[in-house]
């Protein structure tokens, strides 16, 4: 695994010439990263070195193949990353553009596509969603009086931004505390019982607790 450092290196140089140029001056490259042209030549020349890049006329440096297939890997990784944070869990753009900077190089191929299907709409993985297997979505709605489950993602979470303040989001563990005649859901989370109208819960998808 490469050091994170050498990967936002590939990925700035993708970023420079993904508009069908073929090779990045040292000057953009230290622009984009934000850092001296000492250390932006002294990185070039490992991965150089490593097979990763390789010299263009003057200051410049081009992607081989090795290298383009490690950066378009990091940068789809930013992508669902920075679309994850900002659709999904309310993030503000510039922050969620810097998380992801964070997260992208230690995060798994298999998270990244799963994050990738959960947006695309897809179901989650087989067996996941306990007696709601089979269904095309199970949601807050579906669940029964006692049950226990985790939140798996938001529906058109600009609509639900109250939800995230209160701290209903993927990954947090809920409880079905009541199902009212008007088909509203009491919750509990974080030792608070918190009312649901049915179409919010309808667009909660959840799966069981393992």
């Amino acid at each position: 695994m490469l050091p994170s450092t050498f990967e936002d290196y590939l990925e700035a140089i993708l970023t420079i010439t993904e508009n069908g140029r073929q090779q990045a001056a040292s000057q953009e490259i230290a622009a984009a990263l934000d850092t001296g042209r000492a250390a932006v030549e002294a990185t070039i020349a490992s991965l150089v070195e490593e097979g990763y890049l390789e010299r263009a006329p003057g200051d410049a440096v081009r992607l081989t193949g090795k290298g383009k297939t490690v950066a378009s890997k990091v940068a789809r990784k930013h992508r669902v990353l920075q679309c994850f944070l900002t659709e999904v869990l309310g993030i503000e753009e510039d922050a969620a553009n810097r998380e992801a900077c964070t997260l992208e190089h230690g995060i798994s191929d298999e998270t990244i596509d799963r994050l990738s299907s959960y947006m695309d709409g897809a179901q989650p993985p087989p067996g996941r969603l306990g007696r709601c297997r089979g269904w095309d979505a199970c949601t807050l709605l579906d669940c029964k009086e006692g049950d226990t489950v985790r939140v798996a993602m938001l529906r058109g979470p600009r609509r639900n931004r109250r939800l995230l303040d209160l701290g209903i989001f993927p990954g947090e563990v809920v409880q079905i505390r009541r199902k009212l005649p008007n088909l509203s859901v009491v919750v509990r989370v974080k030792g608070c019982d918190i009312a649901i109208s049915p179409e919010i819960a309808a667009s909660i998808i959840v799966e069981s607790c393992p």
